[in-house]
């Protein structure tokens, strides 16, 4: 009988290599195969090291179905859970079953731009700012309504598992992760006689789209970074961005508690 596959990606740093090794090893002691990278036969994606580890590894697999799950080798993280002290725990609660699995929402960004558009996800957030890093100005809108011109260095637009990176070093609020929201955080807006918008972020309910518009022509010249990813765009239009319909699976083994990383991440 064709042993199971499990997938791995890492980072590649010596500890981390030596947490991969140990792993592996494990994994075939239980008799599992393992993949370097993202195999199609695979059934579940480990990603070993940081919060960054993992989301590069859901991109890199292109947002892949198979259930994904962190081994942490960074400093404290919110998206891997498995300690490295805990490898041959964890594979034999997943060998039992003892793991639910549960879903993320992407935000879904879909840009306009002269003659074309496209659609982008992202798992945490979406930065806009211009390409040359001058101050932006941009209309907000939200289900249609205009609600503020936002005028400073840019714009986050965070899910909730987000909302603890760089939307809360922004002055964001905190969101549970299993709400489905979306929170737009200014980035250093411009509060004066001159310039007016909301100097606090809003927290948006998953059926509302927001939609951003560049005012100036100056301002077309755009870089949306998606989770740390940069991408520019020439003569851009106006941004949509949505609580996708589109989701990635994580597993967790029920040792994940928010709370207690919030404490031991922030306080």
């Amino acid at each position: 009988m064709k042993n199971k596959v499990i997938n791995i990606a890492a980072n590649y740093d010596n500890y981390t290599l030596e947490i991969k090794k140990r792993l592996i090893s494990i994994l075939k002691k239980y008799g599992y195969d393992y993949y370097d990278g993202f195999s199609k036969e695979g059934e579940l994606n480990i990603a070993i090291g940081g919060d960054g580890a993992f989301l590069r590894s859901v991109r890199e697999s292109n947002f892949s179905s198979i259930p994904f799950v962190g081994i942490n080798t960074g400093t404290l993280g919110f998206y891997p859970e498995i300690t490295a002290d805990n490898l041959e725990g964890f594979v034999s609660d997943y060998t039992a079953g003892n793991y639910t699995i549960n879903t993320i929402n992407l935000i879904e960004s879909e840009i306009f731009a002269l003659n074309y558009s496209r659609k982008i996800y992202a798992v945490n957030d979406f930065i806009l700012k211009r390409k040359d890093m001058k101050t932006i100005h941009m209309d907000v809108y939200i289900a249609s309504n205009h609600l503020e011109k936002i005028s400073g260095d840019g714009i986050i637009i965070s899910s909730p598992m987000g909302s603890s990176a760089y939307n809360k070093s922004a002055g964001g609020s905190l969101v549970y992760p299993s709400l489905k929201t979306l929170q737009i955080t200014p980035l250093s807006p411009i509060i004066s006689n001159a310039y007016r918008c909301l100097d606090c972020s809003i927290i948006v309910p998953p059926e509302f789209e927001i939609a951003v518009y560049p005012e100036r022509k100056e301002d077309y010249h755009i870089a949306l970074l998606a989770d740390g990813e940069d991408a520019s765009y020439e003569e851009l239009e106006y941004v949509h961005f949505r609580t996708s319909k589109k989701f990635i699976k994580r597993l967790s083994t029920g040792s994940f508690n928010y709370w207690n990383v919030i404490k031991d991440k922030f306080l």
